[in-house]
């Protein structure tokens, strides 16, 4: 007979045991969390020995070493404060000890700069007195000149007169032997025509003669047409100044051919131009040779009118109210060389002037 095996019985869980060991378990954590607090009261009331009195310390530095840590950095940091407001005092007794040579510096740099323009001042005064002692000298130069000059034409005058007839009695006298020469001046006819040689320009001007030199002045007035022309496309006419040479400047128009069916140039046309009018303005207040000087021999005027040659030069005199007698004698020296001479009268603050609708000189 077969026997029926009876099955093991299975252990039942209970959760009893269960909360035994979940009691067990907070039983343990809070043992722990009891000897922690014990332990943390026990380090609390431990006490450090006192440090050395070399240093006071607060009950919170005693109680904590990160605060007396903090308070030993606060002591070096107050330490280096104050060393570096030192330093920074030092610096600055230094830079007023500085700035007070620099100070002194300048004001003696000031100082040598006015006394250099006093200097020059000085210089320019000097330059303008030994320039009024020199034209003082050379204003007595010529006066002696002329005294000698006037010395001998008496003495020459005194050899051409006739002697004084001798005393033969009461009422007496001897008749002269010769009658003294006579100066014959000839005089061109009053029959002038126009220029049409090379001319030469004179201003006659405070009793002084001034050569003009007109064709240097057109020549270089020639030489910049060209860069006129670009300008003329949109104007009508270009004013420019040539010179100085000498002691006179050239002011000259450069004028575009107008085409009246047009109130603005076409710039895209073709045209012509040239030199329409200009006029001589001085730019040396004091200039030119007085009649002695013009007339002595290697003067500029000489130097220029000896060698002129009568067939192909003309001379033109222009000549202002103050300076007619000088014209006249410069005139009658022209004469004598045969030269073609010609007056322009100008009246006072009139500038010597010329354009191509102006007329001709008329010489004799």
């Amino acid at each position: 007979m077969i026997r029926r095996r009876r099955r093991g019985q299975e252990i039942a869980f209970g959760f009893d045991s269960f909360l035994d060991i979940v009691a067990n378990v907070v039983g343990i954590i809070i043992r722990m969390i009891l000897v922690v607090w014990v332990g943390a009261r026990a380090y609390t009331s431990l006490h450090f020995p006192p440090r050395p009195p070399a240093s006071a310390e607060s009950p919170a530095d005693a109680a904590d070493p990160l605060e007396r840590e903090l308070a030993e950095h606060r002591h070096e940091l107050a330490q280096a404060q104050d060393r570096l407001l030192e330093q920074l005092r030092q610096l600055d007794q230094i830079k007023n000890a500085q700035a007070s040579p620099l100070r002194e510096l300048a004001d003696l740099a000031a100082r040598r700069q006015a006394l250099a323009q006093e200097r020059a001042g000085l210089q320019r005064q000097g330059m303008e007195a030994e320039q009024r002692v020199r034209s003082a000298a050379a204003s007595l130069d010529e006066l002696r000149q002329r005294e000698r000059r006037l010395k001998e034409e008496i003495a020459a005058l005194e050899k051409e007169a006739p002697p004084k007839p001798p005393v033969l009695g009461r009422g007496l006298q001897t008749t002269p032997q010769r009658a003294p020469p006579k100066q014959v001046f000839r005089y061109r006819v009053p029959v002038s025509r126009p220029v049409q040689t090379e001319e030469l320009i004179f201003e006659c001007r405070g009793g002084r003669v001034t050569f003009i030199d007109v064709g240097a002045l057109l020549d270089e007035v020639r030489r910049s047409l060209r860069d006129k022309a670009e300008a003329l496309r949109t104007r009508w006419e270009v004013e420019d100044v040539a010179g100085p040479i000498g002691p006179f400047r050239l002011r000259y128009t450069v004028e575009r051919q107008r085409d009246f069916a047009f109130a603005v140039p076409d710039a895209y046309a073709s045209f012509s131009y040239g030199v329409s009018a200009w006029q001589i303005e001085p730019v040396v207040p004091l200039r030119g040779e007085t009649l002695e000087a013009a007339l002595a021999p290697g003067s500029e005027f000489r130097q220029i009118v000896d060698v002129l040659d009568p067939q192909h030069t003309a001379v033109t005199f222009c000549v202002y109210p103050d300076s007619f007698a000088l014209y006249r004698q410069l005139r009658d020296y022209l004469y004598r060389r045969d030269l073609v001479v010609a007056g322009r009268p100008l009246p006072e603050g009139a500038l010597i002037a010329g354009s191509r609708h102006g007329t001709l000189s008329r010489g004799q």
